[in-house]
């Protein structure tokens, strides 16, 4: 399973987590059968007619979105792909690696 989590540094698993995945300056993606977990910065282009930016994502084929905030189209979208969006009370990437069973689906969105 892919989880791709919304962070604002690349310090490791001690990166601290974004408000907002759309607008967060970097991605980790956590891989839980390799135990991987490898960063990108976020390239998402906002004003990109043809591909929105949940198309964008979906490029790093996640099966989980994390993130603390989220606008309620995307997560719409991210539903229609089977992808399930999903939150908690965490700080820093390494309490969501350690919680994965614990997320909360993340229902209600931001309101933009």
């Amino acid at each position: 399973m892919k989880i791709l989590i919304a962070i604002n540094e690349k310090n490791g698993i001690s990166s601290k987590l974004s408000e907002h995945f759309g607008h967060c300056p970097y991605f980790a993606i956590y891989e839980t059968v390799t135990e991987n977990l490898e960063f990108f910065e976020n390239k998402i282009n906002h004003s990109d007619q043809n591909s929105t930016p949940v198309d964008q994502i979906m490029k790093f084929n996640p099966d989980i979105v994390f993130t603390l905030g989220a606008g309620q189209r995307a997560i719409k979208l991210f539903n229609e792909k089977g992808v399930k969006v999903m939150t908690g009370n965490y700080k820093i990437v390494e309490e969501v690696l350690n919680n994965i069973n614990n997320l909360k689906e993340l229902d209600g969105g931001c309101e933009h």
